[in-house]
């Protein structure tokens, strides 16, 4: 469904304001008309009418033009001049979805649809806080994290932060006396976003910022954007009760399951980002460890928890704590995402885990795969898939050292995620007339056909499955 104003003759006009945004987007990012038109499944004469102004854009289609441009739904719809004036402040405060239900309620029902997908990415909101007048003497520093080559998905936001006047630590006293402001600017950073910082499940960065080129601020907050917590839509699909992700740090399972929570509407927990704890606490500290085991440890012994939601436990430090406690729960269906050794290493690397380590976490996962009752499918996501071609490593840190290039392994995630999609139709899991939503729509045409050229599958295994359908 189309909105925008109407001309004289009474046709309805184009979005200039809009169009010249998006326009300037797409050339910041060298992308052409014909590619942007064959990422959001249009044909490219339309593309161009709505970029020339003369008809406005499909609604339905912000949300991947967000993701294409980096323009957020929010900024989209102002500068469409769909939002009433009076509501673009309050829009843009919303911190979570059942709120956001609820102010959006009364306004017109295409503006509530677009509302309800995503007025503004939470790491903006965060660092609009950080730039109130408490914040004034720190440089804040915005960095929208997208993955994928062919298949783009925002990932999340990183928000950078230091002091104006920091000055670079030379010896040892002084690189002390830096570690000493980190941590002071750490619990001032705390006492400024307060609990916002925990609604939008902000989190300090722990894994090694290769995505991030030097120089690089001293202190980075992850908020979560395609991962992150939410409940489930009121038009989830009647499919199975829930869904659990299993893999290693770096094998994307929590990727994957973001991509199937989307599909299905079902609502998504992440162990990293669904457990709120008070942002001075570092991610790696015993009682994050401690809340996120007994978090996970509540979900397998309560199923209405997860009823109608997809669920991932990938981290290193919780899995072999539940490991047991996984086998016993009630879930419908497992999808573990198993690493190849060169993609486990480099999980290793991104996340300060030695090899021996996420080598006996391969091991456990694969022992609770043969062994745990429920039934399972095992992607595989090949090596060899997963780096460009003549990788060797790059400036900004895009290639990994032995070639895995992380974008690709999003686009190969993608591409494990539609596969997954069709076996859970083929084993009665999702309603076989379900179309897939979210991200995965673009993955399949109207008949429900995988797009794109043949390929092999990427479930590697199916195992204690019921009669196909």
């Amino acid at each position: 469904m189309n909105t925008g104003p109407a001309n004289a003759d009474g046709e309805a006009a184009g979005w200039p304001r809009w169009a010249a945004a998006v326009r300037d987007a797409l050339a910041r990012k060298s992308l052409s008309v014909n590619a942007a038109a064959e990422h959001l499944g249009v044909r490219n004469t339309t593309l161009r009418r709505w970029l020339d102004g003369a008809a406005p854009p499909q609604l339905s289609l912000l949300p991947r033009i967000a993701e294409l441009t980096g323009l957020t739904h929010a900024i989209q719809l102002e500068l469409g001049g769909v939002l009433p004036p009076a509501l673009r402040a309050e829009a843009h405060a919303i911190q979570v979805t059942n709120e956001l239900r609820t102010a959006v309620g009364t306004i017109a029902e295409v503006v509530a649809h677009a509302g309800e997908l995503a007025f503004s990415d939470a790491g903006a909101r965060l660092a609009g806080i950080l730039l109130s007048q408490e914040g004034a003497d720190l440089q804040v520093t915005l960095r929208r994290a997208y993955r994928g080559h062919r298949h783009p998905v925002h990932l999340s936001t990183y928000v950078g932060v230091q002091r104006i006047h920091a000055d670079a630590a030379q010896d040892d006293a002084a690189q002390d006396d830096a570690a000493q402001d980190d941590a002071a600017l750490r619990r001032r950073v705390t006492q400024i976003v307060g609990e916002s910082a925990r609604a939008f499940g902000a989190q300090w960065r722990e894994q090694d910022p290769h995505d991030w080129p030097p120089p690089r601020p001293n202190l980075i907050l992850n908020v979560p954007q395609h991962e992150r917590p939410r409940p489930p839509a009121a038009t989830a699909l009647g499919a199975a009760p829930n869904l659990l992700l299993l893999g290693c740090p770096y094998a994307h399972a929590e990727y994957i399951g973001a991509l199937i929570a989307d599909a299905l509407g079902y609502g998504y927990l992440d162990v990293r980002y669904s457990v709120p704890m008070p942002l001075d606490l570092a991610p790696d500290d015993a009682a994050v460890t401690a809340a996120r085991i007994q978090f996970v440890r509540s979900l397998t012994a309560d199923d209405a928890a997860t009823r109608k939601h997809v669920w991932s436990v990938a981290d290193h430090r919780v899995l072999p704590a539940v490991a047991g406690r996984l086998a016993e729960a009630e879930v419908a269906c497992v999808i573990y995402v198993r690493s190849g050794d060169r993609l486990l290493a480099r999980g290793g690397e991104i996340w300060n885990v030695p090899l021996a380590e996420m080598s006996r976490l391969r091991a456990t996962l694969d022992r609770l795969a043969e062994t745990a009752p429920w039934p399972v499918l095992t992607l595989a996501l090949p090596d060899e898939l997963l780096a460009s071609e003549g990788a060797a490593g790059t400036a900004d840190g895009g290639t990994a050292s032995d070639g895995l290039d992380r974008d690709r392994i999003a686009d190969v995630a993608m591409l494990a995620a539609a596969d997954a999609w069709r076996h859970l139709h083929t084993y009665g899991f999702v309603p076989g007339a379900a179309a897939a939503g979210g991200r995965l729509r673009t993955m399949f045409d109207p008949h429900g056909r995988p797009a794109g050229d043949p390929r092999p599958s990427l479930v590697a295994e199916a195992r204690r499955m019921p009669s196909r359908r």
